[in-house]
Order: C-alpha cells, then sequence, then structure tokens
C-alpha cells in the first residue's frame, strides 16, 4: 500500500524536544506574517494555533463512488453528503456537492498531494493545496459553543455527542470553515477547528479573545444548553 509517510506530529510541541531529533520546530502560522500570539487557557475555554497543517481542496465531476474507490488504498474516504466529514486522518470534509476538502494534522501536504494526485482523473477533478494560504485554530471547552454562537448566529450546542460535521460561515469579516470532531474517536468534548485565510487570521484570533469572556459569562449563568 502506497500510503504517505508521516511528519512530526507537532500540535504537541511541548511534549517533543526538537533539537534531541535533530528537527526545526513547525512554524507558527500566523507568526510566519509576524505576528505572535499566546494560547488562551481557562477552565472554560481553549484557543491554540494549529501547527503544520495540511489542507486540500478537491474540486470533481467524478462520483464520491468513483473517487472512494481510487481513493481507498490511499486511506482516505470522501464523504457523499454536505456538511459530513470521516476518517481518522486525513479527515474529509464534505463542503458541497463536488467539493471537499482534505485536513491532515500528521501528513505533508505535499506527500498528500503525490498519494492523492495520481489515484484522481486529472481531467475531472482538481486539487489545490490551502496549506499556506490558511491558518487553524483549534477551539475547546464548555464556553466554545457559546462563543461561536454569539459570533457565527449558528446553533453549536450538543454536538459532543455528534458525528463529524463542516460548516461554512461568517464572523463578523471572516469567512470560516469550522470544523467539529473528536480527536481519535473519543468522546473528549466539543473541538472545533477553525479554518482562515492567513491574511485575516489575526482579526479573528483578535475578535475571538476580545468575545470569550462574554461567552464565559453565559456558560456560567446558563450552562450548556441542550
Amino acid at each position: 500500500m502506497n500510503t504517505p509517510t508521516t511528519k512530526r506530529q507537532d500540535n504537541n510541541d511541548e511534549s517533543i524536544n526538537w533539537e534531541e531529533i535533530g528537527m526545526d520546530p513547525p512554524a507558527n502560522a500566523l507568526e510566519l506574517t509576524g505576528d505572535k500570539v499566546e494560547p488562551y487557557h481557562s477552565p472554560l475555554t481553549e484557543l491554540r494555533v494549529l501547527h503544520g497543517v495540511s489542507l486540500l481542496r478537491l474540486h470533481s465531476l467524478q462520483t464520491p463512488g468513483e473517487l472512494n474507490a481510487a481513493l481507498a488504498p490511499k486511506n482516505v474516504q470522501l464523504p457523499e453528503a454536505p456538511l459530513q466529514s470521516l476518517g481518522p486522518d486525513p479527515k474529509a470534509m464534505s463542503l458541497a456537492p463536488g467539493e471537499w476538502l482534505l485536513f491532515s494534522e500528521f501528513l505533508d501536504s505535499s506527500r498528500l498531494l503525490d498519494a492523492v494526485l495520481p489515484a484522481i482523473d486529472s481531467h475531472q477533478t482538481s486539487v489545490l493545496d490551502l496549506s499556506p494560504g490558511h491558518c487553524v485554530f483549534r477551539l475547546t471547552g464548555s464556553a466554545a459553543p457559546w462563543l461561536l454562537a454569539k459570533l457565527s448566529k449558528l446553533d453549536f450546542f450538543g454536538q459532543s455527542a455528534g458525528a463529524a460535521y463542516a460548516t461554512r460561515t461568517r464572523m463578523q469579516h471572516v469567512a470560516v470553515t469550522l470544523h467539529y470532531h473528536s480527536p481519535g474517536g473519543h468522546q473528549t468534548g466539543a473541538v472545533f477547528d477553525l479554518i482562515c485565510e492567513r491574511s485575516t487570521a489575526l482579526y479573528l484570533w483578535n475578535l475571538l479573545i476580545a468575545s470569550i469572556p462574554h461567552a464565559e459569562q453565559l456558560q456560567q449563568q446558563f450552562g450548556s444548553r441542550k
């Protein structure tokens, strides 16, 4: 089976001695633009930047069945219905009919491309690497649904027991692809990844940080809605 090799598991940086293993630490997506932010942590909310995430967008005239048959040896499965998300890693989100986003924390985008491109019909399917121009924030905690509902006007309550999904929304001036999933398949509470263009990432980060206190106040006052 020709599967892409794994890259460093760089979203747990604090547990890895990069110098000891002879590798450079991954670049923070915001630091690449000259901006530096610190993770936010409280009993109700955690917000941090994910490092080294690979993002591939697929547009295709092929059916999901045809694509899945071709991609099965690469350990990639595409969901057929819009808004669904499948897979441990890489995860595949169906954003619209004929459009998917592959999301990997552990595969280099170049090697993920090398695995996907030979499997698809290039006359009917295009693959675009979005990794260099995008940023991913990971949001967790009991106040997270309040924060997202406040900023996007969508209902994110009661998702911790539901299936993984993805949706597009807007938070003030920022277009965001929002992905809910449970890493490793464990029920560890609601986990939301917010994917945005790097040019708007600092604005979105500051918006989230400024909005967290009110979301935490709502969580303390009303608890978790069902």
